[in-house]
C-alpha cells in the first residue's frame, strides 16, 4: 500500500528526523550540565525554542497536514478536469466545423443535382 501524503513529505523534508535530533541534543545538553554542575538545575525552555517558531500539538499538526494533502490532491484533480474540459471544448469546436462543412457540401450536392435535371 502506498504511503500517505504526510509520510511522503516527512521523508522528503526530514522534519520528523530534525525534531528527533533536536530532542537528542537537548537531552545530551541536560546530561552534560547535570554531570558537570549537579547543584545548578535551571531550565531554560526559551533557549531551545526560536522566537519565530510555535509549538503545535501533534494531533493538530497532523490534521493540518492531512488538510494540506487533501488540498494538493484536489488541486491536481481540478487541473486534470480543466485539461479534460479544454480537450472536450476543442473537440466540440472541431465537430461543429466539420458538421458545418458537411452541411455545406450536402447543399452543394443537392444544388448540382437540381441543376442537372433541368
Amino acid at each position: 500500500m502506498s504511503k500517505s501524503y504526510e509520510e511522503r513529505m516527512a521523508e522528503k523534508y526530514n522534519f520528523l528526523n530534525k525534531d528527533n535530533e533536536k530532542q537528542d541534543i537537548v537531552q545530551n545538553d541536560n546530561k552534560e550540565t547535570s554531570a558537570n554542575e549537579p547543584e545548578v538545575k535551571e531550565e531554560h525552555e526559551g533557549d531551545t525554542v526560536n522566537e519565530e517558531s510555535l509549538l503545535v500539538p501533534l494531533d493538530a499538526w497532523n490534521t493540518v497536514l492531512n488538510q494540506l494533502g487533501n488540498l494538493h490532491e484536489a488541486s491536481q484533480q481540478m487541473a486534470e478536469a480543466r485539461e479534460r474540459a479544454a480537450k472536450a471544448e476543442a473537440e466540440a469546436e472541431f465537430l461543429r466545423e466539420k458538421l458545418k462543412n458537411t452541411r455545406q457540401q450536402l447543399e452543394d450536392v443537392n444544388k448540382k443535382k437540381k441543376f442537372f435535371f433541368f
